[in-house]
């Protein structure tokens, strides 16, 4: 291996080394030397080879079902190697956004979504939290989306027992179908792996029987059909972060407080309210969203939402929702013109906000320039380039710092078999942020693809 500005295969150090050995010899053996045959791809190297780009990925997105907690969902999620989800999540037909930053999980789904979902469901509370942003344990949906759809925790749990995918080659694997695309179908310990027919064998869909890093929060019966959305990077951290602006509030739903006495008060003319008096018995300091939802000879008269706190363990709080929309106004001017009863009323729950999550470094993220192309030989992230024959580029990668050229070179030997010539490693440039890392690689591969690239390209 070498460490140069730039990809390219100079063995002129090589061959003259062997060229001194040689002279050095008091005799000599005559012969035309012969190039050892290369053997074709395999189907362990095509699927190690495979898994190993999609740990690279940049971001990965992923379509498909899996089953969790008793309930059957479906998914339509982008995970980045950072660590930030969002998409959509399916739930018995339900389906909720969502959105997970520093690994807490976050959904926005309708009352018929929360419905179904154990420790809200039957609570209450899901008219309460439908359509606002909810801050949900891993426990909660029996799913830690990080260690299921997390590129390098994908791959890592799919690339046990790799060598069960055969040594035999690619060619020979049984063929399928992925939508329209040709594929070969492989099998490993984590489970089947669908890669792409024709190089560079990327995975286009995956099959097992279980994903995740504990059985509590794992997934069951997963068929997801994945691709890389690494050459959207930039702008996928720019919607990310749009969509983090919403989470001002989110709602706690773990955390309750016991609500005590309530009653109207100033009801009249321009407005009505609805107070209502609350014990914080957690162990923290809360702050106590309400909402109430207003009707008036039995028709709707609109929705009140109002926050009280922070209040400290313990001790009682109390929170005034009031009521001053037109539709109000209206209700008691009839009430006062018409004779007869006028009956009003209002259902409210009391939910605990949490904390609104730290959104500094994704902003970041979403504004950091690509890394130059210099001589920069070290960082957090290194982007390297694997190549052969006469300078030419077989993929580049991005890697840890500390671990690039040991990561770089276990790719050697399906760079070999792909190309059938002698394939190094080389350094293209030091970053001192993986994001500035993914934004050179998707420089290098924009306007060409090289044929063994998968992350980073657009297909």
């Amino acid at each position: 291996m070498r460490m140069r500005g730039r990809p390219g295969l100079r063995r002129a150090g090589a061959v003259l080394a062997l060229g001194a050995a040689l002279a050095a010899c008091t005799s000599t053996t005559q012969g035309a030397p012969r190039a050892a045959p290369v053997a074709p791809t395999s189907a362990e190297q095509a699927a190690t080879q495979a898994l190993l780009d999609l740990a690279e990925s940049g971001a990965v997105h992923y379509k498909g079902t899996m089953s969790a907690s008793g309930s059957d969902l479906e998914f339509d999620l982008t995970a980045v190697r950072t660590g930030e989800v969002r998409g959509t999540l399916t739930v018995d037909g339900e389906r909720a956004d969502v959105l997970v930053l520093n690994d807490t999980i976050y959904l926005k789904g309708g009352a018929e979504f929360w419905d179904g979902i154990g420790g809200v469901g039957g609570t209450g509370r899901a008219e309460a939290v439908a359509g606002r942003w909810v801050q949900t344990p891993s426990g909660l949906l029996g799913l830690e989306f990080g260690g299921i759809f997390g590129p390098e925790a994908l791959s890592s749990q799919l690339a046990r027992g790799a060598e069960r995918a055969g040594t035999g080659p690619l060619a020979d694997a049984e063929t399928a179908k992925v939508g329209s695309v040709d594929a070969v179908k492989l099998t490993t310990e984590g489970g089947t792996v669908y890669l792409a027919a024709e190089a560079p064998h990327g995975v286009l869909k995956v099959e097992a029987e279980k994903l995740g890093r504990s059985d509590t929060t794992s997934a069951r019966d997963v068929v997801v059909e994945v691709s890389d959305a690494s050459a959207d990077l930039t702008a996928l951290y720019a919607d990310i972060a749009k969509s983090a602006d919403a989470l001002s509030a989110p709602i706690d739903v773990m955390t309750t407080v016991t609500e005590g006495e309530h009653n109207f008060d100033k009801c009249g003319a321009g407005s009505c309210s609805i107070v209502v008096r609350f014990t914080n018995s957690s162990k923290l300091a809360v702050t106590v969203s309400v909402r109430g939802t207003w009707q008036g000879d039995g028709a709707p008269l609109g929705v009140c939402d109002t926050k009280a706190g922070p209040v400290a363990p313990g001790k009682q709080g109390e929170a005034r929702c009031t009521l001053d929309n037109q539709e109000w106004k209206s209700f008691y001017q009839r009430a006062n013109s018409v004779a007869g009863n006028h009956p009003y009323s209002v259902e409210w729950t009391t939910l605990v906000l949490a904390d609104a999550p730290d959104v500094k470094a994704l902003r970041e993220r979403a504004t950091i320039a690509p890394a130059a192309l210099s001589d920069k030989a070290e960082g957090s992230h290194v982007v390297y380039a694997i190549a052969y024959g006469a300078e030419k580029v077989w993929k580049y990668g991005v890697a840890a710092g500390e671990t690039w050229q040991a990561h770089a070179a276990q790719q050697i030997s399906a760079c070999l078999a792909a190309t059938g010539a002698l394939c190094d490693v080389d350094l293209v440039t030091g970053a001192d942020d993986a994001v500035a890392a993914y934004g050179l690689l998707g420089k290098l591969v924009a306007s060409e693809c090289p044929t063994g690239q998968w992350a980073g390209c657009k297909r």
